[in-house]
């Protein structure tokens, strides 16, 4: 075998050319790397149940290509149950249980490293005829059939979505995507026909270390989700970088404060001055990464952050902070599971229609979740016409005997 006939790229971090790394020096040992984040996705997992023996077949090729008598797998600790089946094969294997101690051992001058995907698709590219290169992926979020996928390299995101998470759920059309997990760039519903490559991908300030793929329909409020990303990743810095452990901190403080009312003017620069900071400062690969989904974010939907900031608005009312509950009289049973509220909030009987007292409530959410019957709603800037107290269910005249929303136009002018 040639080293000129091996015409994969790596299906790792940054996606090189295989053949051209070999080439780039003597390498003395080969590490492969079955690590992974499983909170985030289990690809690796879904490669080690079907694919273990040609993952070992791509390593011994490597190994005997290049003449490196070495080799060591590096195994999260996660999936320890697969340790002594590795263990089998002759290599020495090695537990990760933390996954940024164990880069500072790996990554040395004369260490091949290879993800374990990498590996796959060589053993691949020699023993099937007509070799397609694909990529092991997550699809989750709002799709119907939600799972790990092997999708070949060249399908639009829009394929992705509708050919293998058959669509969104509800019907509702996306809002955007994310590609690469929790350090991963947003995509708009417009930008869906981009083709799933590395070098698109990377284009867009990712490196697929972790290949997932999150669908989001209109429900989704993008300040609220990039808020809940950074405070992910925020969990994840290890804290000796300060433009990474400073940066995601400030970042969380300004969106946060973007979801409960007190953004401030000036707020989406001062995030997009730390954003290019971080990138520029910090020294790992994460730090560099950590702000693309906020950073990203702001840049395609910008109007909605600044309607958070600037008017105190959630269009899709997932900001509590923005939004009340209330009861729908309309669709109220009765049945009585939202009355033992923490707070006393609401009002009511057996086969009574329920009231909440906004004076009360701290909104919580409680009610939300145990009203079987979906009564309990939120509203924003206008609030509708609701029963004053308790009265039988299904005798609410909307109009009627329900709240006026003002004295409307016989109010008098004051001369």
């Amino acid at each position: 075998m040639y080293m000129e006939n091996i015409k994969i790229f790596g299906h790792g971090i940054k996606n090189k050319s295989v053949a051209e790394r070999w080439k780039s020096r003597q390498w003395k040992d080969l590490a492969c790397l079955f690590i992974e984040d499983n909170k985030q996705s289990e690809n690796i997992k879904y490669l080690l149940e079907k694919y273990i023996d040609k993952v070992i077949d791509g390593i011994k090729i490597c190994m005997k290509e290049l003449q490196i008598e070495e080799g060591k797998i590096y195994l999260s600790e996660c999936y320890k149950d697969y340790f002594s089946e590795l263990e089998k094969q002759g290599f020495k294997v090695i537990l990760v249980h933390n996954k940024k101690d164990f880069e500072k051992e790996v990554f040395g001058e004369t260490t091949l490293v290879h993800n374990a995907e990498t590996m796959l698709a060589l053993s691949r590219s020699l023993s099937e005829e007509d070799y397609m290169p694909r990529k092991i992926v997550t699809i989750t979020g709002d799709v119907k059939n939600p799972g790990i996928y092997e999708i070949p390299f060249g399908r639009s995101l829009r394929e992705i979505i509708d050919e293998y998470g058959n669509g969104t759920k509800c019907e509702k059309e996306i809002k955007f995507v994310q590609v690469g997990g929790n350090t991963g760039a947003v995509f708009t519903e417009e930008e869906l026909d981009t083709p799933f490559l590395y070098s698109n991908v990377m284009g867009n300030g990712t490196m697929l270390e972790t290949a997932k793929i999150e669908a989001y329909n209109t429900d989704t409020c993008i300040v609220k989700w990039s808020f809940e990303k950074i405070l992910e990743n925020s969990k994840e810095t290890c804290g000796k970088c300060v433009y990474c452990r400073e940066g995601i901190y400030q970042l969380y403080r300004i969106i946060k404060d973007s979801t409960e009312g007190k953004g401030k003017d000036g707020d989406i620069n001062l995030v997009f001055e730390l954003c290019d900071t971080m990138k520029i400062g910090t020294l790992c690969d994460f730090g560099k990464s950590a702000s693309n989904p906020l950073y990203t974010a702001i840049n395609k939907f910008r109007d909605e952050f600044e309607k958070h900031i600037d008017r105190k608005i959630c269009s899709t009312l997932s900001c509590i902070s923005y939004a009340n509950y209330f009861i729908d009289p309309k669709l109220c049973n009765g049945c009585g599971q939202c009355i033992h509220c923490p707070q006393k909030a609401i009002k009511g009987g057996e086969n009574l229609i329920h009231v909440i007292d906004l004076d009360l409530c701290d909104k919580c959410g409680k009610c939300e979740e145990v009203c079987s019957a979906q009564a309990v709603k939120r509203y924003g800037t206008i609030k509708p016409q609701l029963p004053l107290e308790p009265v039988e269910v299904g005798s609410f005249n909307e109009g009627a005997s329900g709240e006026k929303k003002g004295l409307g136009l016989g109010r008098r002018r004051r001369k």
